[in-house]
């Protein structure tokens, strides 16, 4: 009788451990990170539905990245060499296509897209976001660099400053191309360590600025806006869209 009791009182403990972790992570979705690039590119889902993203970076590359784009509200998340990284993303309430750019900067992109059904209606996702805010603490920079961006060029006002905390003032100078600014921090092998900074999707004639504390090394200031992405059908970085710059 007793054994009976404790067998019962297990079995229902599992059931609802169970029950529990499979209800708070959601459905599962694995996306894996390769040299050639993201897979899989497409997903069915459904409007509201909660996923768990289990994002693997298979690569040579140090870091991989992935993040929502165009009203796919996914914060950045980075991916290591070698490891994978579990996250979990709930699809708007809005039918429509919703786009994730799952990247190694100035290497491949991919641009998954997640086809969403369901009854929520409404309108369609957004197309833009907008641009990284600079800083609000009310402290100075130590020094200004104001970078143009234009088909296919980011050129800066000045190519190299001194360490500390840096105010990125980018103007997008095209009439019709969505371009951002990225910060990125290059290693002694020529490879990117990681993303200092954005200032993402400016609109044509728009103007953005964020402020970064960066020490001494080689970086770069790059477009990574992709092909399929703000309605571009080339790949930014790869067109040239890139300059390199030294922090002293």
């Amino acid at each position: 009788m007793f054994k009976t009791g404790v067998m019962a009182a297990l079995a229902s403990l599992i059931a609802l451990s169970a029950a529990c972790s499979g209800g708070a992570d959601g459905r599962e979705v694995r996306i894996t990170q390769g040299d050639s690039g993201c897979t899989p590119a497409s997903l069915s889902v459904k409007t509201g539905e909660k996923l768990k993203l289990i994002v693997q970076n298979n690569s040579g590359m140090d870091i991989y990245e992935i993040e929502g784009i165009e009203g796919a509200e996914l914060e950045e998340v980075v991916v290591p060499g070698g490891r994978t990284r579990n996250i979990g993303y709930t699809v708007p309430d809005q039918a429509g296509v919703y786009k994730l750019k799952c990247y190694s900067p100035g290497e491949v992109t991919t641009i998954i897209e997640l086809t969403a059904e369901g009854s929520g209606g409404g309108a369609a996702p957004s197309q833009s976001r907008q641009a990284a805010p600079g800083s609000v603490d009310g402290t100075p920079p130590d020094a200004t660099v104001r970078v143009r961006l234009l088909e296919f060029s980011e050129t800066p006002d000045k190519a190299s400053v001194k360490a500390g905390r840096i105010e990125f003032v980018a103007e997008n100078a095209s009439t019709s191309m969505v371009h951002e600014l990225a910060v990125l921090k290059v290693k002694e092998d020529g490879s990117f360590e990681d993303i200092a900074g954005e200032i993402e999707d400016l609109q044509p004639g728009r103007t953005g600025s964020m402020q970064l504390e960066l020490g001494p090394g080689r970086y770069e200031l790059a477009c990574l806006i992709a092909a399929g992405e703000a309605g571009s059908l080339v790949d930014h970085y790869k067109a040239g869209m890139h300059s390199p710059f030294v922090v002293e």
